[in-house]
């Protein structure tokens, strides 16, 4: 069975509060940083009254990881929910001591061809996380977005040069009149006629999955509202892979950091140990950044 490895394990359980009892994990997928967590804790401690409350939008990540961290099932509750919504939970629950956001899409979506997520198997260009409550596919996303707005979106989440930018967009424009990208070989297969390589493709992907699934916005509303979610004492760690993930994280956490009711726990941010990286690919652009409520 597939399974996505979790990153920097060690170092968030290392910076976890010690008498915590209410967890969060907002980016659930198959539990394996919870499951680390409680395997962990349980070396030190009975953990029956340690909770943690899961969300993932994927309503098939959730039947995985119901089964792939079973042994743990009266720790562990999932919802069927996105992380920006934790000030609902909150207010329905409790607040939670710890909260955990890893923002980095999940092994699965793209081993799993016929999601649309990447460029290696031709499947319906679909790319949403929740196929069951977001009616937005990348195709229709594609075909139905302002011109302008790809433009800045190939900008600012693809780290293109405005001149690229704007060629892209005139080329997907032009296209789009005469049909549909309807699968995901129409659209690379597209692209690789227009000269741009597997590495850039990858890219344009990337920005239209996050667009498909508003990842950004998600990340903000969180941000918003995760601050009245937590107890005294209790921390926020979130991992990023992205630059402009990382910069609207760090910005949120600073100013968090300049009044007196936060504090950050890592003035410098946390990185994998270099042995990981080399067990694990996908962990090297990890960031962790981690805050405590103090008051």
């Amino acid at each position: 069975m597939l399974r996505h490895i979790p990153v920097l394990t060690q170092e968030i359980y290392d910076h976890m509060p010690d008498n915590r009892t209410r967890s969060f994990d907002g980016t659930f997928g198959h539990g394996g940083h919870a499951q680390f967590f409680l395997s962990s804790e349980s070396e030190k401690r009975p953990i029956e009254s340690l909770k943690i409350i899961g969300t993932d939008v994927d309503t098939a990540m959730i039947a995985k990881a119901q089964s792939l961290t079973a042994d743990f099932k009266d720790n562990i509750s999932i919802i069927h929910s996105s992380y920006a919504n934790i000030d609902k939970i909150a207010k329905e629950l409790w607040l939670f001591d710890f909260e955990l956001l890893d923002l980095g899409v999940n092994l699965e979506h793209f081993k799993d061809g016929s999601r649309g997520f990447s460029i290696k198997t031709n499947a319906p260009l679909d790319m949403r996380f929740d196929q069951s409550k977001n009616p937005l596919t990348a195709k229709n996303w594609l075909q139905t977005v302002k011109p302008e707005d790809l433009q800045t979106s190939l900008q600012n989440y693809g780290d293109f040069s405005p001149k690229t930018a704007e060629y892209l967009t005139k080329l997907i424009c032009e296209q789009r009149k005469k049909s549909t990208f309807d699968t995901t070989f129409q659209l690379k297969d597209f692209l690789l006629a227009h000269h741009f390589n597997q590495k850039k493709i990858a890219i344009i992907f990337q920005v239209i999955r996050i667009m498909v699934n508003q990842e950004l916005e998600q990340l903000e509303n969180f941000l918003k509202v995760f601050p009245q979610t937590l107890n005294i004492g209790g921390r926020c760690a979130i991992i990023t892979y992205h630059s402009i993930e990382d910069r609207i994280t760090k910005i949120a956490f600073k100013k968090l950091d300049e009044t007196w009711l936060f504090k950050l726990v890592n003035k410098k941010v946390i990185v994998p140990h270099y042995t990981e990286v080399q067990k694990n690919k996908a962990a090297r652009s990890a960031k962790l950044r981690i805050i405590e409520k103090i008051a």
